[in-house]
């Protein structure tokens, strides 16, 4: 039989989890935001006016290079 106290204590310890997870997560989208920024900057600079066909394709180069990294040093 669970005691009040404890679960208090469990509920607590699951909503600060969740909250952290939350925390990580808009982290990571606003450093994969800051990334394709800088990656649209440079591409614009190269290629004004190019498609969303185009840079699509940039950033899934930028993936695959970054997977091919990633892969290299694990």
């Amino acid at each position: 039989m669970s005691h009040p106290g404890n679960d208090e204590i469990i509920d607590n310890i699951r909503d600060n989890r969740l909250d952290l997870a939350q925390k990580v997560v808009m982290a990571a989208t606003e450093m994969g935001f800051g990334i394709v920024q800088e990656i649209a900057e440079e591409s614009l600079k190269r290629k004004p006016g190019m498609s969303v066909k185009d840079f699509t394709k940039i950033l899934d180069q930028y993936l695959d290079q970054q997977r091919n990294e990633a892969s290299n040093n694990g």
